[in-house]
Parts: structure tokens; sequence; C-alpha cells
């Protein structure tokens, strides 16, 4: 089939190079505009733009997909099929009718569970132990197109956002050859999905990436998880704002949470106060419902490091309560800690 492709992101790179190594002959590449990106703000490419470009296929950056400017440019490419990863545009109906077999989409999640712009970290937040990739024909919902052919996978406990965005990318890239073959063999599953199943994944602000401490140590745990590689978990510290790329449970009845609880570091039972802070136990606080090992942790201006590590350069005392905002500024008083800085992508 003649196909032209619509991504942006690093998790859909898989699926185009698994398109172009197919039988399939991509026409074209669309994806969004290059933007500024990182510390120093520089103009860079999409992911999906850097691997096009390698491989010599024609790429199309518009700032908006407006019928009257590029209608006759999609017809022109004769196109069978449009397959469609991560794009970031929402498309018309004039668009969605071009193709003869439709628009593919490849979701990385079971629908339809977990519609929407992120499905991987709702998995991971909802302590979901299976997830996976549905390939579906887009309509004019928010992912609520018939379901063709899906792939599950277990998530493996501890498990980022990152690392699992990784590998339902590589599945993705086999999954969407797969349909495609079969809607040109005439044979593609296709199944409405059950509208009173659907949940949501929306789109991730930077203050959903907050620490709760009155949260249990497990949820929280899953929000770290989830948060990995971005927008990052954080929390307010004495110290500025603690950005937390991984963390663990420290289990009741455990060597390690017996160890923590003897020692008897803290005061009271408050959510977010630390109970430990050396290099035998690492940085341990309290949450909502058990304990919480900050196991990598990141201070502005400074390095992502090991808690131990950390603990060496910075005077952390038990009894230190942390999530807690802090205090309006007065004439004098030392300036406010800023907000955790968004990862360079």
């Amino acid at each position: 089939m003649r196909v032209l492709f619509a991504g942006t992101p690093a998790f859909a790179v898989p699926s185009l190079e698994a398109l172009i190594a197919s039988g399939h002959e991509v026409v074209g590449v669309l994806t969004m505009p290059d933007r500024r990106r990182g510390r120093g703000r520089r103009t860079s490419p999409s992911p999906v733009k850097e691997c096009a470009v390698a491989h010599g296929i024609p790429i199309h950056q518009p700032d908006k997909l407006l019928r009257a400017e590029w209608e006759g440019a999609i017809r022109d490419l004769n196109v069978d099929a449009v397959a469609i990863v991560a794009y970031g545009k929402i498309l018309r109906r004039w668009f969605l009718d071009i193709p003869k077999h439709g628009c593919v989409n490849v979701h990385a999640s079971l629908l339809p569970k977990h519609r929407g712009p992120s499905p991987i970290e709702q998995a991971i937040r909802s302590g979901d132990t299976v997830t996976g990739i549905t390939t579906m024909l887009i309509d004019e919902g928010v992912d609520t197109g018939d379901m063709l052919l899906r792939d599950e996978i277990e998530i493996e406990p501890g498990e980022t956002a990152g690392e699992l965005m990784a590998r339902l990318g590589a599945i993705g890239g086999a999954l969407l050859v797969e349909t495609l073959d079969r809607l040109e063999q005439g044979d593609c599953p296709r199944e409405a999905q059950d509208h009173a199943l659907a949940t949501h994944a929306p789109m991730i602000e930077k203050d959903d990436a907050r620490i709760d401490w009155t949260q249990p140590a497990l949820v929280i745990d899953r929000l770290v998880r989830a948060m990995n590689p971005r927008p990052i978990a954080w929390t307010e510290t004495p110290h500025g704002i603690m950005r937390v790329l991984r963390s663990a449970l420290l289990l009741p009845g455990t060597e390690e949470a017996n160890a923590v609880e003897r020692e008897g570091w803290a005061p009271g039972e408050k959510p977010g106060a630390v109970l430990a802070a050396d290099a035998k136990s690492g940085l341990v606080l309290r949450s909502g419902k058990g304990l919480l090992r900050l196991v990598k942790v990141q201070l502005p201006g400074r390095k992502a490091m090991p808690d131990t590590v950390l603990l060496r350069g910075l005077a952390i005392e038990p009894g230190e309560v942390w999530g807690e905002p802090a205090a309006p500024e007065t004439p004098g008083s030392p300036e406010t800690p800023e907000s955790p800085e968004t990862p360079a992508t």
C-alpha cells in the first residue's frame, strides 16, 4: 500500500521504521513543525522528522492542517492508508475520508481504557498490571474509533513510563505493519468500542507531578514512576524544590522499614516527615500510609543523583517536613524556591 505517515515524538519512530522496512511504500511524513527545546531553547526537529530525513522521505510540517491549503496535496499523494502515531493534531473529517483504507492509529493502551494523550502514564498511576497497543480507525472523537488489532504486555514491577514507552513503541511498530497487511488483504477484524467502559488519560501538567505526602506510599511511588521521564515528580523542601526520579517502598515488617522505625529519627507521624537521612538507610519519608525511600533525586541547578550521594553534601535533618508550600515572601526574606524545570526533550 501507499502510506502517508503522521507522527512526531520518539514513541512514533519505531512505527515509522517498521513501516519503511515492510513492503508498504511510505510516500510522505507529516510531523509537527520544528520547536525550541532544551535549556538553550534551540530550534530542533522532531524525532520523526530526523528519521524521515535519514531515509529520504518527503516531509510536510504544516502549522495548521487547513483543508483549503492541504486537501489537494494530500489527495495528490494517492494514499491507500494514513498511519498515525502521536502526531499531535486533531484530524478533521475531510482528511479522514481521503485514504481508501482509512486512518489507522497506534494507541498505547488497551482501548477503551485510557483514551487520551497520556495512556502510558495513566496505566502506571492506576496500578494496572497489564497494558498494550491497540490499532484503531480514527474517527472524529478522541480515541473512540473502531478497534482493529491489539497486543498485550505486562507492566514490570518498578517500570517507569519511559521504560514502558520504549517497549510499547517497538510493539506498536510491528502491530501497525500487521494491521496494514490485513487491511490490504481484507481480513482485518473490526470491533466497535464499548464506550461505557472508557476511561480517560488527560494531558499531564506540571502540577500533576507534585507529590501529596498524605497519599499512601504506594500511590506516590506510582506517581514517581509515571512522571519519569517527564515532567518528573517533585516536592517542596526547605532546600528548594526536590525532583524525585526513582523511589522505593519500604514495606511494613521488612528489615529496612523496621530499622528506620526503630531508630525513631523523626518525631510525630506527620506525612512528609523525613525519618532517615543517612548513608545506611538513605532518604526516607513518611507518607499517609507507609514509608518511601527517595532513591534518585535532583535539586535545582544540580544533576540527578542517588540519595546517598546527595546526603554527602547536603545536611537534611530528620524531622523536616516536606511537601509544604513555602511561605509568601516578605521584605528581607530569602527567595522562594523555583518550580522544577521540565526535562529537556
